[in-house]
């Protein structure tokens, strides 16, 4: 069926390609072992991005993650959106900061999605990520936390970013391990 998800760590990290510029130079050893995807602790950033096949305009993203070491974002899931992306933040600005950078030219700490919260060390988290006809949607362990109309808003990604572009995970000077990511295809 068309929309069942895909498991976007099922052919190992064929289709992914690591980030190796600008802030991702000095990356941490990024693995898949047994379906778990280690990124390291880079200093600053560790990242890969996703070129195998892309989800159409309204798509649904699911994963856990946890973060191993560190205090900053465990998880930078960079999307597509609306011809453009952006960067979902998890546990940045120190740890706990929770967000969409950059809506309209603000970074995740600072425009409507900016939430906080405590992100414990080494115990896994269930997102869900959703862009669909109207918003986007994002949960943590089942409890909405951004639920945002996406038509009002113009959205980019940092410069360092665009690398991650177009689905990309990346970590700032912290290590996490991703787990069960699948993508499902809404349109239609």
């Amino acid at each position: 069926m068309a929309n069942d998800p895909i498991d976007l760590l099922a052919p190992g990290l064929r289709g992914w390609t690591i980030a190796d510029r600008f802030d991702f130079a000095e990356r941490g050893e990024i693995s898949l072992d047994s379906g778990t995807l280690s990124i390291g602790k880079g200093r600053p950033a560790s990242g890969l991005s996703y070129r195998g096949p892309q989800p159409g305009d309204f798509y649904r993203i699911a994963w856990e993650a946890r973060r191993t070491a560190g205090s900053d974002f465990f998880c930078g899931l960079t999307f597509p959106i609306r011809g453009s992306h952006a960067t979902l933040i998890v546990g940045g600005w120190g740890g706990g900061v929770i967000g969409i950078s950059n809506i309209d030219n603000m970074s995740a700490v600072e425009n409507p999605t900016t939430e906080y919260r405590e992100f414990e060390l080494n115990r896994w988290y269930r997102f869900e990520m959703e862009v669909n006809k109207t918003a986007v949607l994002f949960a943590i362990d089942g409890e909405r936390v951004i639920d945002l109309d996406h038509d009002e808003h113009k959205y980019s990604v940092w410069w360092e970013q665009e690398q991650m572009a177009p689905i990309g995970l990346a970590t700032w000077d912290t290590a996490s391990e991703i787990r069960k990511l699948t993508l499902t295809n809404l349109d239609g």
